[in-house]
């Protein structure tokens, strides 16, 4: 019996150790490495952030590496956000281990794009005078396709990185560019302001002396054309024949027909354009109907004083050293009984109560009418039509010649020779009471040239 109860013994024995060994071998742990990555704001541009969630199971230590990030690596099981600042395409990998020995590894890639910025600008070919080319400078950064839209140009749009673009039509025109890398899209404007193409034209003027047409003219040309860079006139037998100035004086010394070429350029085109003017033949005469003469307190209203060379009469407050010299005469009426009248030499206007006049040249003046009757009758005066006619007549001046006179005579002829010694003659027509603004209307013949 203790022989069987020894066995029994031992065989329990053998079972527990058995078993013991058996529960002392521990199973290997594998491990499995993973993880997800987020973008922050989903915002592919550069600085690009990036989450990482670790989703590894059976590991214990992580080794991190981080290719172009700002931090490089890490051993944290979840590693704070990286950032990349210049665009590329990256890897993020992870090694995870256990203390069994057990390793896995996980490789992301991660794309940050260029930051994307919109702007232009252009390069104008020539002047800004229509037509406009322009070849748009792309300054855009980050992007990868390109939408451009040209307001009344020619084409209207272009996918085209620089493209360049016509405008025909005058004003403002918007151009817009739209730019995406895909992900993102952003837009800008400018205005480009394109002027009218260039138009050609002309006219003159002339000075009172030469309204009648009479050679010699003096022409003031007047040009009109817009948006031109430069000017050729061409008037053959004119003085001068040819010039380049915008808007030149040309005499034209001899009757007959001129024609006027004018030539307008910029870096469009060249237009070209004439008129004609006709010269009559010189009778060398100035004829004014009408003028109106106040008396002295009518100076500034009606004015007192006139110039055959510019053609009108001047009033108080108009008078200067520039138009002083070129005045005739002057009318001095004492009141609007006109019972004292007298026409003056500019440089002895303030004898008779006016301002003295700058730079005043020296009239002769016969105001007596049996000075005046002796050599021109007033039939005489009107049937002057050539400043050959005063030929025959001598303007002696003389203290009785000079001396005042009435309203008892009309029509009554005042002859007056200027300082450069041209003749005229003045018929009085009427005198016209209107108060202090009384006036005397008059007729004027005068020889253009002595």
């Amino acid at each position: 019996m203790k022989t069987y109860k020894n066995l029994n013994i031992l065989y329990f024995l053998c079972i527990v150790a058995f078993l013991f060994n058996g529960c002392a071998v521990e199973e290997s742990i594998p491990v499995k490495a993973y993880f997800s990555i987020k973008v922050i704001n989903n915002d592919f541009s550069v600085p690009v952030k990036v989450e990482i969630t670790n989703r590894s199971t059976g590991a214990e230590t992580y080794e991190w590496s981080f290719e172009g990030a700002s931090v490089t690596g890490s051993t944290e099981k979840s590693p704070q956000p990286i950032t990349y600042a210049a665009p590329g395409i990256y890897k993020i990998k992870l090694k995870a281990s256990n203390k069994d020995g057990n390793v896995d590894t996980k490789e992301v890639e991660v794309k940050a794009d260029a930051a994307v910025n919109v702007d232009f600008e252009w390069q104008m070919q020539g002047s800004d005078i229509a037509p406009v080319t322009l070849k748009m400078v792309n300054k855009s950064l980050g992007a990868t396709q390109y939408l451009w839209e040209f307001e009344g140009g020619n084409p209207s749009t272009s996918n085209e990185e620089n493209p360049s673009v016509v405008f025909t039509t005058p004003g403002d025109h918007v151009i817009k560019l739209t730019v995406s890398n895909g992900l993102e899209t952003y837009s800008t404007q400018k205005t480009v302001n394109v002027k009218p193409a260039m138009t050609i034209d002309f006219n003159w003027s002339v000075d009172a002396i030469d309204n009648d047409y009479q050679a010699p003219v003096v022409l003031h040309l007047n040009n009109l054309s817009t948006n031109a860079a430069s000017y050729e006139w061409i008037v053959s037998g004119g003085v001068p024949a040819t010039s380049t100035a915008a808007s030149p004086d040309i005499t034209l010394p001899a009757a007959g027909i001129y024609t006027i070429i004018l030539k307008s350029t910029n870096d469009k085109e060249t237009k070209t354009l004439q008129k004609q003017v006709t010269v009559l033949p010189d009778s060398n005469l100035l004829s004014f109907s009408d003028i109106q003469l106040g008396i002295n307190s009518a100076h500034a209203a009606v004015g007192c004083f006139f110039s055959s060379e510019l053609g009108k009469v001047i009033k108080q407050g108009e008078v200067n050293a520039t138009n002083g010299s070129k005045i005739d005469f002057a009318f001095f009426g004492l009141n609007s009984t006109f019972l004292y009248n007298q026409f003056v030499a500019p440089d002895e206007v303030q004898n008779t109560g006016f301002i003295a006049i700058p730079n005043a040249v020296h009239t002769k003046v016969i105001n007596s009418q049996e000075s005046v009757g002796v050599q021109l009758f007033l039939s005489g005066f009107d049937a002057l039509d050539s400043g050959n006619d005063f030929s025959s007549i001598n303007v002696v001046e003389t203290n009785a010649g000079k001396a005042p006179f009435n309203n008892s005579t009309v029509p009554r002829v005042v002859l007056f020779q200027t300082a450069d010694g041209r003749k005229g003659a003045i018929k009085i027509k009427n005198f016209v009471t209107n108060g202090q603004n009384s006036y005397i209307v008059v007729d004027i013949k005068v020889q253009k040239q002595p």
